[in-house]
């Protein structure tokens, strides 16, 4: 029972902070338009030499690095995290094969995440930002659907999290595989019925 809330714990935590680092990028890009809508005079002197809007581009493109980096940097951490969850619901607790299918497949959705579709956005992103003129109409199409596949991990990704959070919250004895079991358990204990 311990081991099974430690592993609650261990989703509920991996989920919160995926979602957190989610929330942390959204509201990134909005501070620098709030900085240069309203900039203290020392700011706003180096705006008005470099112009707003190649202002925002720099410092939108050094945020979009900084970023990237929070991404390659949770994904490997996510690896990390997702490979220990699954061994320590194989070792570590007497769950199921859904369970443990659904956790198996939290690491391969990060593998792919990683090393496969982060990486390919990342590409045509830096191809894009450093010479937008050269960007075919096919590259952009592309980064954006690989964009938006990579967005559609992510949450499937908190789905599958929260489907098997819910899995291991609800207690073994009420799980429909073991309804059987138990019937059969309190029936046997009880022989009044037979030896009338």
């Amino acid at each position: 029972m311990h081991a099974r809330r430690l592993a609650c714990f261990i989703l509920g935590m991996w989920l919160a902070a995926g979602l957190t680092v989610a929330w942390l990028e959204r509201t990134d890009f909005r501070t620098i338009q709030d900085v240069l809508a309203q900039p203290d005079p020392a700011v706003a002197q180096r705006v008005k030499a470099l112009g707003a809007h190649e202002t925002y581009l720099l410092m939108g493109r050094v945020e979009w690095e900084r970023q990237q980096r929070t991404t390659e940097s949770w994904e490997s951490v996510q690896l990390i995290l997702g490979a220990g969850f699954f061994f320590f619901l194989l070792f570590g607790t007497r769950e199921g094969k859904l369970p443990l299918a659904m956790a198996l497949l939290l690491v391969g959705m990060v593998a792919l995440e990683r090393f496969l579709l982060t990486p390919e956005v990342l590409s045509l992103a830096r191809i894009a930002g450093l010479a937008p003129s050269h960007t075919s109409s096919a590259e952009e199409i592309r980064r954006m659907v690989l964009s938006s596949t990579h967005q559609g991990f992510e949450i499937a990704k908190w789905t599958v999290q929260a489907a098997l959070a819910a899995l291991m919250v609800v207690p073994r004895s009420r799980r429909s595989g073991d309804a059987g079991d138990q019937f059969y358990l309190v029936d046997k204990a009880d022989h009044g019925h037979v030896n009338r």
